[in-house]
Order: C-alpha cells, then sequence, then structure tokens
C-alpha cells in the first residue's frame, strides 16, 4: 500500500472534520482555530481523533491531538505518524 499524498492528506482530514463538526470544508479549512470559529470541544477533538486513526490505520498521541486547533496542525500530525509525510 503507498502513503497517501500530502494533498490527499488535507483533504481527507478536511472532510472528515467537516463531518466531525457539522460544517462545510471551506468553513474547516479557513478557521485559523478550530475552538475559536467552529466551536471544537473535548468530545469533538476525540471523535475527530478516532475518525483520523480509523481513516489511516494510525494511532496517534491523544494528548497531542488535543493541544492541535487547526487543519495544518492536524495535517502535520497525520503526515508524522505516516512517516514525515506533511
Amino acid at each position: 500500500m503507498s502513503l497517501p499524498a500530502a494533498v490527499d492528506l488535507d483533504a481527507t482530514i478536511a472532510r472528515l472534520a467537516a463531518v466531525e463538526f457539522k460544517t462545510d470544508e471551506a468553513r474547516v479549512r479557513s478557521a485559523k482555530s478550530f475552538r475559536g470559529e467552529i466551536g471544537m470541544d473535548s468530545i469533538s477533538a476525540a471523535n475527530l481523533l478516532f475518525a483520523v486513526e480509523e481513516e489511516y490505520g494510525i494511532e496517534l498521541d491523544a494528548e497531542e491531538v488535543a493541544r492541535l486547533d487547526s487543519l495544518a496542525e492536524l495535517v502535520a500530525a497525520v503526515g508524522r505518524a505516516l512517516g514525515g509525510l506533511a
């Protein structure tokens, strides 16, 4: 199995976040802060974590993910878990 390209990571994670936050992908992409602009709380963060882990077959550090607050930060964390992709 080949690793997904960084662009695919961004698109897929934006889609997963939009579903979890019940908003559109454009809002997820433009948000500087998931917490401040979209209203992410600890439960939605945990649900997003599970969705991302299931999508990519990886395990992310829950404490690290809890500190992440934007699409770029989450994409970078997933990229690192996949072997430095992002």
